[in-house]
């Protein structure tokens, strides 16, 4: 399972599994939400096949509408599927490293 993280206009980390709880603006919520199912449908079966490990995703920027993914993993054949794997997604700023 990927491991997703957001960082808001530089603040505090915030795991996916924990938007639900945080004190965000409702539509800055469900716009999360919304960046969390979409890499989550992505991402999720992916794992690496000679590791066994799940991508790690942050998801950055100054808001939520404006989001910045950056893919990281044990190796860099699992960074590119995932990268392939989000890009084919389309919508979300999506870089590698």
């Amino acid at each position: 399972m990927v491991h997703l993280t957001f960082i808001l206009d530089g603040s505090e980390r915030i795991s996916a599994e924990d938007l639900r709880e945080h004190p965000f603006d409702p539509v800055e919520k469900v716009m999360l939400l919304v960046a969390s199912k979409h890499i989550r449908r992505r991402l999720d079966h992916l794992s690496c096949p000679r590791h066994g490990q799940s991508p790690r995703v942050v998801a950055s920027g100054p808001s939520a509408e404006r989001l910045t993914v950056s893919v990281e993993g044990c190796c860099r054949e699992l960074e590119d599927d995932a990268t392939k794997a989000l890009s084919a997604g389309g919508s979300l700023d999506e870089s590698s490293g």
